[in-house]
């Protein structure tokens, strides 16, 4: 009898401790020159100059192809959001950007 009394009151705490953030992640882009990376981090050059470095999670990349899609000092443009300290940015994809000399 006891097992039954508790069953609710567990299944209430599981109930609120899954629940999805309020807000979810805003995805972000940025432009720049690729300076480089390490293991899962990636270095990137803003057009104003500003460096801005980024933590790797791409979506079903799990031998970190993108080490070799792109050249270091290439342009790309690649998608992030902040981490959960809003001081890490993640970036979930990247690609070739557009030469801006050539419109």
């Amino acid at each position: 009898m006891i097992a039954l009394m508790a069953t609710p009151l567990f299944a209430a705490q599981f109930k609120a401790s899954s629940k999805a953030p309020a807000t979810p992640a805003k995805s972000l882009t940025a432009t720049g020159q690729h300076r480089g990376y390490t293991n899962d981090q990636l270095f990137l050059r803003l057009d104003d100059g500003k460096e801005m470095t980024f933590i790797v999670q791409i979506p079903g990349d799990k031998d970190w192809a993108w080490h070799n899609q792109f050249k270091t000092l290439s342009r790309i443009t690649v998608t992030y959001h902040e981490g959960t300290d809003k001081k890490q940015l993640i970036a979930t994809a990247i690609e070739q950007a557009k030469d801006p000399a050539k419109k």
